[in-house]
């Protein structure tokens, strides 16, 4: 029932965003559109969803490496698809199954695992936040840089720039707990016991944080998280070019950052708010509201619909099901 409530809930708000962004549209205009899309870029925009997959994969592997050497390519890459593929369909439950999936096929602590996918999210989100903060710098030159579509532009450079100190802040601090988690647990044990549960499992939990310590292993998972936000705004930049609107790839790091906050509200894969700040996002450009609806109706389809595919195929060729993926999720969070 809580599941249930939960989907209907983010159906509801879904399609509450979706009449709020259809309701001053002409619909036979924005299918005009739709239909002048060059497929050649559509295409490259879709082959660069696969190519940030891969690098997802990469990524994670080195996260993962000072839990165990060697994860297999497939199992990173299957596992990150259907997590994805979960998210975008069931209310977020991928990001738990992901871990657990992982932890199963290769034997290594699914609190660990799961620690790791809350780094990368830390990750991904300064990594937007400097992309956001490129483009807020240097290519904020129009006349009325001041204000688009009635947002006040200074106030959301300070709410980036805190929010983005705010996640950096939290990496010296997970540096500080994991360098010294050994010294804390002993503590707890010698107060609780060595068979107390709750310690051990955050201690296997911060397990997954252990590249916070590498420089070397740090380093690369920066750099490959840059890869992963430059093919998303490689992909979104490709899917607008499609449209022809005059959106260069640097201006893409805006659309990044706004489409990573629809997408990120709680309805299925993000529909209606995605489409509702993409559209606030081109008017900046100038692109009319029927062009802009279409090209960013388009975007999300080449965004969500090659991760979609991919999990669907990957549940099927590993012998997976729905049912029995959701219902691990189900069982994680209770």
């Amino acid at each position: 029932m809580k599941r249930f409530l939960k989907i209907a809930g983010s159906v509801a708000l879904g399609a509450l965003l979706l009449w709020l962004f259809f309701r001053h549209l002409d619909l036979r205009e924005i299918l005009a559109h739709v239909r002048e899309a060059d497929p050649f870029w559509l295409g490259v925009a879709v082959l660069m969803q696969g190519l940030h997959l891969v690098i997802r994969s990469f990524r994670w592997r080195t996260l993962l490496s000072p839990m165990k050497k060697g994860i297999g390519f497939y199992n990173l890459f299957s596992t990150t698809s259907i997590g994805y593929m979960l998210s975008f369909l069931l209310f977020r439950i991928g990001e738990v199954v992901r871990p657990l999936l992982l932890g199963q096929r290769e034997r290594i602590s699914r609190s660990g695992a799961l620690a790791t996918c809350v780094l990368e999210r830390l990750m991904d989100f300064v990594t937007v936040a400097f992309l956001w903060g490129i483009y807020l710098v240097f290519r904020f030159e129009r006349a009325d840089a001041h204000q688009v579509a009635g947002l006040d532009i200074a106030q959301l450079r300070a709410t980036g720039l805190i929010f983005g100190i705010a996640t950096l802040a939290a990496f010296p601090v997970l540096y500080v707990i994991v360098h010294f988690r050994q010294r804390l647990f002993a503590f707890f044990d010698r107060r609780l016991g060595s068979d107390a549960a709750l310690p051990r499992l955050i201690h296997a939990f911060l397990g997954g944080f252990d590249a916070v310590k590498g420089g070397r292993l740090l380093t690369r998972a920066w750099l490959q998280s840059f890869g992963v936000w430059l093919s998303i705004a490689g992909s979104i930049w490709a899917s607008l070019r499609a449209f022809d609107l005059g959106v260069d790839f640097l201006d893409s790091f805006l659309m990044v950052a706004l489409l990573a906050f629809g997408i990120a509200v709680p309805t299925p894969g993000g529909v209606g708010s995605y489409e509702y700040v993409g559209q606030l996002g081109l008017q900046f450009f100038g692109v009319g509201p029927n062009q802009a609806a279409a090209a960013i109706l388009v975007t999300h389809v080449t965004s969500v619909a090659p991760v979609m595919v991919l999990g669907f195929l990957l549940v099927w060729r590993d012998g997976l099901s729905l049912r029995g993926l959701t219902g691990m999720g189900e069982k994680a969070e209770r």
